[in-house]
Protein backbone atom coordinates (compact mmCIF):
# COMPACT_ATOMS: atom_id res chain seq x y z
CA UNK A 1 0.00 0.00 0.00
CA UNK A 2 1.44 3.10 -1.04
CA UNK A 3 0.72 6.42 1.16
CA UNK A 4 2.10 10.12 0.56
CA UNK A 5 4.89 11.02 2.57
CA UNK A 6 4.51 14.54 4.96
CA UNK A 7 5.18 16.65 2.08
CA UNK A 8 7.37 19.81 2.22
CA UNK A 9 7.99 22.66 0.04
CA UNK A 10 11.43 21.45 -1.43
CA UNK A 11 9.67 17.60 -1.98
CA UNK A 12 6.43 18.92 -3.35
CA UNK A 13 8.10 21.08 -5.84
CA UNK A 14 10.18 18.09 -6.70
CA UNK A 15 7.49 15.64 -6.80
CA UNK A 16 5.07 18.03 -9.36
CA UNK A 17 8.53 18.87 -11.53
CA UNK A 18 9.14 15.23 -12.37
CA UNK A 19 5.34 14.43 -12.52
CA UNK A 20 5.63 17.21 -15.71
CA UNK A 21 8.62 15.08 -16.77
CA UNK A 22 6.50 12.16 -17.08
CA UNK A 23 3.50 14.00 -18.69
CA UNK A 24 5.45 14.75 -21.51
CA UNK A 25 6.05 11.22 -22.10
CA UNK A 26 2.37 10.88 -22.01
CA UNK A 27 2.87 8.45 -18.79
CA UNK A 28 0.94 10.20 -16.21
CA UNK A 29 -2.53 9.95 -18.57
CA UNK A 30 -2.59 6.07 -17.16
CA UNK A 31 -3.77 6.70 -13.85
CA UNK A 32 -4.33 8.97 -10.60
CA UNK A 33 -0.62 9.42 -9.73
CA UNK A 34 1.88 10.58 -11.60
CA UNK A 35 4.74 8.60 -10.38
CA UNK A 36 6.14 7.01 -7.87
CA UNK A 37 9.24 8.87 -6.81
CA UNK A 38 10.94 7.76 -3.40
CA UNK A 39 11.01 11.56 -2.32
CA UNK A 40 7.37 11.58 -2.34
CA UNK A 41 6.23 8.27 -2.03
CA UNK A 42 6.42 5.64 1.18
CA UNK A 43 5.84 1.65 1.25
CA UNK A 44 4.94 -0.40 4.16
CA UNK A 45 6.98 -3.50 3.40
CA UNK A 46 5.09 -6.58 3.81
CA UNK A 47 4.60 -8.59 7.32
CA UNK A 48 6.37 -11.76 7.96
CA UNK A 49 4.99 -15.01 9.62
CA UNK A 50 6.59 -17.91 10.58
CA UNK A 51 4.29 -19.60 8.51
CA UNK A 52 4.87 -18.37 5.43
CA UNK A 53 8.04 -16.07 3.77
CA UNK A 54 7.96 -14.86 0.79
CA UNK A 55 9.72 -16.66 -2.32
CA UNK A 56 13.20 -16.66 -1.66
CA UNK A 57 13.07 -15.87 2.33
CA UNK A 58 12.87 -18.28 4.94
CA UNK A 59 11.95 -17.53 8.74
CA UNK A 60 14.19 -16.86 11.23
CA UNK A 61 13.53 -17.31 14.93
CA UNK A 62 16.03 -14.96 16.53
CA UNK A 63 14.96 -11.97 14.05
CA UNK A 64 11.46 -12.83 14.80
CA UNK A 65 11.10 -12.53 10.71
CA UNK A 66 11.59 -13.18 6.95
CA UNK A 67 15.52 -13.51 5.64
CA UNK A 68 16.81 -13.48 2.75
CA UNK A 69 17.57 -16.98 1.53
CA UNK A 70 21.22 -17.85 0.05
CA UNK A 71 23.73 -20.81 0.50
CA UNK A 72 27.16 -20.68 -0.16
CA UNK A 73 28.81 -21.95 -3.40
CA UNK A 74 27.31 -25.74 -3.92
CA UNK A 75 24.42 -25.75 -1.86
CA UNK A 76 20.91 -24.30 -2.02
CA UNK A 77 18.68 -23.75 0.47
CA UNK A 78 16.13 -27.13 0.63
CA UNK A 79 12.36 -25.95 2.40
CA UNK A 80 11.90 -29.44 3.58
CA UNK A 81 14.92 -29.97 5.42
CA UNK A 82 15.30 -26.27 6.63
CA UNK A 83 19.01 -26.21 6.18
CA UNK A 84 21.80 -25.70 2.72
CA UNK A 85 22.08 -29.01 1.25
CA UNK A 86 24.73 -29.84 -1.49
CA UNK A 87 22.81 -29.23 -4.91
CA UNK A 88 23.30 -32.57 -6.69
CA UNK A 89 20.35 -33.51 -3.46
CA UNK A 90 17.79 -36.06 -4.72
CA UNK A 91 15.72 -34.40 -2.08
CA UNK A 92 16.25 -30.81 -3.52
CA UNK A 93 12.89 -29.50 -5.32
CA UNK A 94 12.53 -27.46 -8.50
CA UNK A 95 10.96 -24.60 -5.72
CA UNK A 96 14.14 -24.82 -3.73
CA UNK A 97 16.46 -24.44 -7.26
CA UNK A 98 14.09 -21.74 -8.12
CA UNK A 99 14.29 -19.84 -4.65
CA UNK A 100 17.88 -19.90 -4.23
CA UNK A 101 18.48 -18.56 -8.00
CA UNK A 102 16.48 -15.32 -7.15
CA UNK A 103 18.50 -14.99 -4.08
CA UNK A 104 21.73 -15.56 -5.66
CA UNK A 105 20.23 -12.84 -8.57
CA UNK A 106 19.57 -10.65 -5.95
CA UNK A 107 23.10 -10.63 -4.54
CA UNK A 108 24.66 -10.19 -8.09
CA UNK A 109 25.71 -13.49 -8.57
CA UNK A 110 24.38 -14.41 -11.63
CA UNK A 111 26.91 -17.00 -13.14
CA UNK A 112 25.63 -19.00 -10.09
CA UNK A 113 22.01 -17.95 -10.42
CA UNK A 114 21.57 -19.17 -13.87
CA UNK A 115 23.54 -22.37 -12.95
CA UNK A 116 20.74 -23.26 -10.55
CA UNK A 117 18.09 -22.43 -12.96
CA UNK A 118 19.75 -24.97 -15.76
CA UNK A 119 18.68 -27.34 -12.64
CA UNK A 120 15.40 -27.05 -12.84
CA UNK A 121 13.22 -30.05 -14.29
CA UNK A 122 10.52 -27.90 -15.82
CA UNK A 123 11.99 -24.94 -18.12
CA UNK A 124 9.21 -23.62 -19.65
CA UNK A 125 7.77 -22.44 -16.56
CA UNK A 126 7.57 -17.71 -17.00
CA UNK A 127 8.81 -17.46 -13.62
CA UNK A 128 12.15 -19.38 -14.78
CA UNK A 129 12.36 -18.18 -18.16
CA UNK A 130 11.53 -14.58 -16.45
CA UNK A 131 14.72 -15.23 -14.28
CA UNK A 132 16.82 -15.97 -16.83
CA UNK A 133 16.40 -13.30 -19.19
CA UNK A 134 16.77 -11.55 -16.12
CA UNK A 135 20.32 -12.95 -15.12
CA UNK A 136 21.24 -13.11 -18.95
CA UNK A 137 20.61 -9.52 -18.91
CA UNK A 138 22.50 -8.54 -15.78
CA UNK A 139 25.72 -10.08 -17.30
CA UNK A 140 25.56 -8.09 -20.28
CA UNK A 141 23.69 -9.74 -23.22
CA UNK A 142 20.50 -7.44 -23.71
CA UNK A 143 19.22 -9.46 -27.17
CA UNK A 144 18.81 -12.46 -25.39
CA UNK A 145 17.69 -11.56 -22.21
CA UNK A 146 14.39 -10.16 -24.21
CA UNK A 147 14.01 -12.80 -25.79
CA UNK A 148 13.39 -14.69 -22.80
CA UNK A 149 10.88 -12.11 -21.46
CA UNK A 150 9.42 -12.46 -24.32
CA UNK A 151 9.13 -16.21 -23.91
CA UNK A 152 8.15 -15.90 -20.28
CA UNK A 153 5.06 -13.68 -21.40
CA UNK A 154 4.23 -15.80 -24.41
CA UNK A 155 3.46 -18.35 -21.93
CA UNK A 156 1.43 -15.98 -19.47
CA UNK A 157 0.64 -12.56 -20.88
CA UNK A 158 -0.64 -11.12 -17.48
CA UNK A 159 2.71 -12.27 -15.74
CA UNK A 160 3.64 -8.74 -14.28
CA UNK A 161 7.45 -8.82 -13.69
CA UNK A 162 8.32 -10.06 -16.71
CA UNK A 163 6.68 -6.89 -18.73
CA UNK A 164 8.73 -5.04 -15.75
CA UNK A 165 11.53 -6.52 -16.60
CA UNK A 166 11.17 -5.80 -20.33
CA UNK A 167 10.21 -2.27 -19.62
CA UNK A 168 13.60 -1.82 -17.99
CA UNK A 169 15.71 -3.81 -20.67
CA UNK A 170 14.12 -1.66 -23.65
CA UNK A 171 14.90 1.05 -21.32
CA UNK A 172 18.49 0.17 -21.24
CA UNK A 173 18.13 0.37 -25.49
CA UNK A 174 16.81 3.82 -24.91
CA UNK A 175 13.07 2.63 -26.53
CA UNK A 176 10.96 4.85 -24.98
CA UNK A 177 7.79 3.51 -27.00
CA UNK A 178 8.39 0.40 -25.97
CA UNK A 179 8.93 1.40 -22.36
CA UNK A 180 5.64 3.38 -22.02
CA UNK A 181 4.05 0.35 -23.94
CA UNK A 182 4.86 -2.14 -21.50
CA UNK A 183 3.85 0.02 -18.90
CA UNK A 184 0.74 0.77 -19.88
CA UNK A 185 0.13 -3.37 -20.18
CA UNK A 186 1.14 -2.94 -16.54
CA UNK A 187 -1.29 -0.56 -15.89
CA UNK A 188 -4.15 -2.83 -17.68
CA UNK A 189 -3.67 -5.44 -15.33
CA UNK A 190 -2.81 -3.80 -11.71
CA UNK A 191 -3.69 -0.16 -12.38
CA UNK A 192 -1.00 1.96 -11.23
CA UNK A 193 -0.49 1.38 -7.22
CA UNK A 194 1.51 -2.16 -7.98
CA UNK A 195 5.10 -2.63 -7.28
CA UNK A 196 5.84 -3.36 -10.45
CA UNK A 197 4.47 -0.09 -12.44
CA UNK A 198 5.55 1.51 -9.43
CA UNK A 199 9.47 0.28 -10.24
CA UNK A 200 9.15 0.99 -14.25
CA UNK A 201 7.55 4.33 -14.10
CA UNK A 202 10.44 4.91 -11.13
CA UNK A 203 12.72 3.76 -13.82
CA UNK A 204 11.81 5.95 -16.44
CA UNK A 205 11.83 8.97 -14.15
CA UNK A 206 15.81 8.24 -13.49
CA UNK A 207 16.37 8.12 -17.01
CA UNK A 208 14.79 10.93 -18.04
CA UNK A 209 15.50 12.97 -15.13
CA UNK A 210 19.56 12.08 -15.11
CA UNK A 211 19.10 11.25 -11.48
CA UNK A 212 20.70 8.88 -9.93
CA UNK A 213 23.17 8.08 -12.92
CA UNK A 214 24.60 5.35 -11.85
CA UNK A 215 21.41 3.21 -11.84
CA UNK A 216 20.97 0.04 -13.70
CA UNK A 217 17.93 -1.33 -14.23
Amino acid sequence: MWKPRSSTPASTGRCMWLGAMLLLLGVAALGGRAFADADCWDSEPPKATKSKCPAGYKYSAKKKGCTKVSCGMGRVWSGEEQACIGNHSAALTDQDFYTEARARADEGRFHEALDLLARIKKQEQPRVLNMIGYSTRKLGDLDKGLEYYHKALALDPDYLLAREYLGEGYLQKGDLVQVKGQLMEIAERCGNSCEEYDKLEKAIVVFVTGDDAGTTY
